[in-house]
């Protein structure tokens, strides 16, 4: 796992390698010295290093089948950040298993905490939830940003320089107040992608841009203390190359800087923004942009 690896993709992904019983791809998702509570069906309730959660894998694997379609042991609802996404990240699933030796199905609702560091697990702590109401989700805000009724789809431009810096956008309000981001933002209704991702571009940063082709889709799942979802954004980012215009700082966003990519670390940005720039700049170095 590489230290800029994304925390809630790092997340989907240990779950997906469990549904495979990919034991050695599921393990290299943790620290060598990781704390595990609670989160295996077999094993010691607390797990101290990468060794024993593999261990620990390893004897559920053997003791109880994927009681789900497909023979799949978990059923994933959502992976979210807690708050700003920072570190801890939660995950929501339905765990079905089925003994091997007696043929008994053990079906749980649960949810684990993750704290992520490194591109590596470092804490889990998995709680098993009753079949309860859950508490009533707040209202939307007015413009359905906050506790939205469904996703809200956002656009996003990686433009690169001559010299090869990236352009950041410091936000000036939530979810991302006093971060370093892409430039971006909400796609209009009626609005194609590649509309929506140059408005937006222009809107923020002063820049006409050439909107070239998609680099990345993928959620982002923002929760509140009692996990409810406070905002939830499926967002598109695409290539860009800037064709006109004057840089400056518009709209909401506080600041515009172009930085080097080897300066990344030393910008207070999300992981997702990093794996989308390196993404981008294969891309472009394919493309001869």
């Amino acid at each position: 796992m590489t230290g800029t690896h994304d925390a809630m993709s790092l997340v989907g992904e240990l779950y997906a390698a469990i549904n495979r019983d990919d034991l050695s791809v599921a393990s290299a998702c943790y620290a060598d010295d990781c704390r595990v509570e609670l989160s295996f069906a077999v094993g010691e309730p607390l797990l101290i290093g990468r060794a024993a959660v593999r261990a620990a894998m390893a004897a559920e694997a053997q003791a109880y089948a994927g009681a789900l379609e497909g023979g799949h042991r978990v059923a994933v609802r959502q992976i979210g950040g807690i708050e700003t996404g920072w570190g801890w990240v939660r995950a929501d699933f339905t765990r079905a298993l089925r003994d091997r030796r007696t043929g008994v199905v053990r079906r749980e609702r649960a949810y684990s905490f993750f704290w992520i560091e490194d591109g590596a697990i470092r804490r889990q702590r998995t709680i098993v939830r009753p079949e309860t109401a859950t508490a009533p989700t707040p209202a939307p805000s007015p413009d359905g940003r906050t506790y939205p009724v469904r996703p809200m789809l956002g656009v996003g431009g990686i433009l690169f320089n001559a010299q090869g810096a990236v352009l950041l956008v410091l936000r000036k309000h939530e979810p991302l107040a006093l971060q370093w981001s892409l430039p971006g933002g909400l796609q209009d209704a009626g609005e194609t992608l590649e509309a929506g991702t140059a408005r937006e571009v222009l809107k923020e940063t002063g820049l006409v841009v050439e909107v070239g082709p998609l680099v990345e889709v993928f959620d982002r799942i923002l929760l509140d203390e009692a996990g409810q979802v406070r905002y939830h954004y499926v967002l598109a980012d695409y290539l860009c190359r800037p064709i006109g215009g004057t840089l400056c700082a518009e709209s909401d966003v506080s600041a515009c800087a172009w930085v080097p990519v080897d300066r990344l670390a030393e910008y207070t940005m999300a992981e997702k923004p990093r794996d989308v720039i390196a993404r981008a700049l294969t891309l472009k170095e394919s493309l001869g942009w």
